[in-house]
């Protein structure tokens, strides 16, 4: 009966041995992205030779862990929105952040003097320094229209960049996954632990959601098919690689096995190509109408105008598109050629200035750039206070997903305290029992 007690007893020492080790290893890995809580599961052991039925102890059967597969779906569905959401917030600000409006120095301002500045020829019509300022004006918006364009361009450039480096870092990770399952699979055959190469993946699952809105589904052999728009991208130990085709406008994500496009529900890919192929198109082409309707409102009103000689009006913008428009350079060379009377009867067109002043008054015309550009202007602060709101929302969902995760999966340290008591307890209740039964058998032993 000793015996047996003494068994009992260090069953008991090497079961509550094995969970204060768990216990260590959650609290040490409280913060660890992607670990799950694991807990020692424990049994009895049947006595072998026992035929009162006392038992033969406690073992370890397991070291599980703690998880809800909807739980993390959910959460990599609320980080893929979150990073798309914010990818796309980035390249809005640096849209907005090239035309600086409201401000002294934005298009609006530039706008409003080079409208101004034909008030001045109309004054005086004959004097050359109201001409030479219109120029000036000129020039300034063209140079502006020309360097906003350059702008917009270099923000489409940089989001493909970054749009490639996430391509990129999302197959090393699909690859990682794949061999990740191929040891799990490995470790469960050899009878080893496998739950640090899951805690592994889904630190890769987190990143993978936030990069392309991946979702894991998790498989009976304890491998996870990872997906994409539904489209599986690792099942098993086989990882699919992508690649970017087609060009700016049509830009998509394809898998390089079966050459199917991947739809990019969400994370840092689909912000980052809704900007490449919607949102900075878009601008450019409004961008480039402001600069058209500045040509075109200009050139036709100095069309119906006459030079202080009598002479037919020359344009004052050549080139298409905001970076191609420019100032005429015989204009430049010479402002006299500034259409500016309304008639071509000598000596009355010298000191004429009408056409000059209709030209001025056409600053709030419905079809002319200003009212373009404000409306550009403000669609694209509309865009992106929306894409503000969207994120806020997002972040408020992604965190409320990680906590309804983390109160499942994730390591509470006061829970883990408290265990850590109850285990200590026991620990020493059967190391007492050990001592108590050594005694007795002495004391047996010392009568005989």
């Amino acid at each position: 009966m000793g015996d047996m007690a003494l068994g009992i007893a260090a069953s008991g020492l090497d079961a509550q041995q094995t969970v204060m080790d768990t216990i260590a290893q959650n609290l040490s890995n409280a913060n660890t992205p992607g670990y799950v809580a694991q807990t020692a599961d424990l049994s009895t052991l049947t006595g072998g030779g026992d035929t009162l039925g006392v038992g033969g102890g406690v073992q370890v059967t397991a070291i599980t862990q703690a998880s809800d597969g909807l739980l993390a779906a959910n959460l990599q569905q609320a980080q893929g929105a979150l990073s798309q959401s914010t990818a796309l917030q980035q390249v809005l600000s640096g849209a907005q952040a090239t035309f600086a409006e409201p401000g002294t120095n934005g298009l609006s301002a530039q706008l409003s003097a080079f409208w101004q500045a034909w008030d001045g020829i109309a004054q005086n019509p004959s004097a050359l320094a109201p001409r030479t300022q219109v120029v000036d004006t000129a020039q300034n918006l063209v140079t502006s229209l020309s360097q906003a364009s350059s702008q917009l361009a270099q923000l489409q450039s940089n989001a493909q960049n970054q749009l490639g480096s996430v391509v990129s870092a999302t197959n090393t990770l699909l690859a990682q996954v794949a061999q990740l399952n191929n040891q799990i699979v490995q470790a469960k055959g050899a009878g080893t632990d496998p739950n640090a190469l899951v805690d592994q993946r889904n630190a890769l699952m987190g990143t993978l959601s936030s990069n392309i809105g991946a979702v894991a589904t998790n498989m009976p052999d304890g491998t996870i098919t990872v997906r994409v728009g539904g489209i599986s991208l690792v099942q098993g130990a086989s990882a699919d690689t992508l690649q970017l085709s087609g060009a700016p406008g049509s830009l998509a994500i394809t898998s390089a096995t079966s050459k199917v496009t991947v739809p990019a529900t969400g994370g840092q890919a689909s912000g980052l190509l809704a900007a490449i192929n919607q949102y900075l198109p878009g601008y450019q082409t409004q961008l480039d109408t402001v600069a058209n309707q500045l040509s075109t409102t200009v050139n036709t009103q100095l069309a119906a105008g006459f030079t202080a000689t009598g002479a037919a009006g020359q344009p004052l913008f050549t080139g298409t598109g905001a970076s191609g428009l420019a100032v005429n350079a015989a204009v430049v060379a010479d402002p006299t050629q500034i259409a500016a009377s309304s008639t071509s009867t000598m000596p009355d067109a010298t000191n004429n200035g009408a056409n000059a002043q209709a030209m001025a008054e056409l600053y709030n015309a419905s079809t002319g750039p200003d009212q373009s550009y404000q409306t550009f202007i403000q669609g694209l602060g509309a865009q992106l206070q929306n894409t503000n709101n969207q994120v806020q929302a997002q972040t408020s969902v992604a965190n409320a997903a990680q906590q309804n995760l983390q109160a499942v999966a994730g390591v509470n340290p006061d829970q883990e305290m408290v265990h850590m008591l109850s285990t200590q307890q026991a620990y020493q209740a059967s190391a007492k029992l050990i001592s108590t039964v050594a005694t007795m058998m002495q004391s047996l032993l010392a009568s005989v």
